[in-house]
């Protein structure tokens, strides 16, 4: 008989119990499950999908080519002729910069192309995890792991996330999320150390989010809602205020 609370090993003063690896296993179902639905449209061909997934490759790998500094001088007289475009002033430049960190951290000799082909498969997988750890902080693990499997099968939000859609969807979305759970794992925490970096880190993230994905209003407008309502609904309103500020100011 399967047994919930059974503890299976100890590290420090966390229990490993056989709960924990059907919370494991239910989160490899999703980001594989995940995974394999934004793969599909491999069949078509290993390709960008879409138009300006090809202008965000092209200034990612800008920034590849030339540095950052040399990107936010960028006047790019290859687009709206003859005027031309101020590419930093008028684009995601989150967007840019995060994909191309993360080809020079993890590219492992691929082509940017490529990379920047299967980087919203792997970001919308990512993504199932970020949302199940933000459901369970607001509700329950078991809402998490539906939460992440929602995630993992919903229609709508494949289609803006699929193989070579490179752009500011997956990442928007991932960021968001992540920065919301961030904050909210903060004003949660006691340890007012813990709290500090938390809400940084959620500020920060948050920020990059904004510099990513227009669509991120839609989490910082009902974000803004909820600090207003949170001295309401919470006693040591202090503690709140000052989380709020810092997050605010990051």
């Amino acid at each position: 008989m399967f047994q919930g609370n059974k503890v299976l090993f100890s590290v420090n003063s966390f229990d490993f119990r056989t709960k924990h690896l059907l919370v494991i296993a239910v989160l490899i179902i999703a980001f594989s499950t995940a995974f394999i639905m934004r793969s599909y449209p491999i069949k078509y061909g290993f390709v960008l999908n879409e138009f300006d997934p090809y202008f965000d490759y092209r200034a990612t790998k800008y920034i590849v080519d030339n540095g950052f500094s040399e990107y936010l001088q960028w006047h790019d007289n290859m687009s709206w002729y003859p005027e031309g475009r101020d590419v930093p002033k008028s684009s995601q430049v989150g967007l840019h910069l995060t994909a191309a960190v993360l080809y020079k951290v993890f590219g492992f000799g691929a082509s940017l192309l490529d990379f920047v082909i299967m980087f919203p498969v792997v970001i919308g997988s990512l993504t199932t995890i970020v949302i199940f750890a933000f459901v369970r902080i607001i509700s329950s693990t078991t809402a998490g792991m539906f939460a992440s499997l929602l995630f993992a099968f919903m229609p709508a939000i494949i289609q803006r996330g699929n193989l070579g859609w490179f752009k500011s969807e997956p990442l928007g979305l991932f960021l968001g999320i992540l920065s919301i759970y961030l904050f909210l794992s903060a004003i949660k925490e006691k340890n007012l150390r813990m709290t500090i970096v938390k809400v940084v880190g959620a500020g920060l993230i948050l920020g990059l989010a904004n510099a990513s994905w227009g669509g991120i209003q839609y989490f910082s407008i009902p974000l803004a809602i909820f600090f207003f309502v949170l001295p309401f609904i919470r006693k040591d309103s202090k503690s709140i205020v000052s989380a709020v500020v810092i997050f605010t100011i990051v």
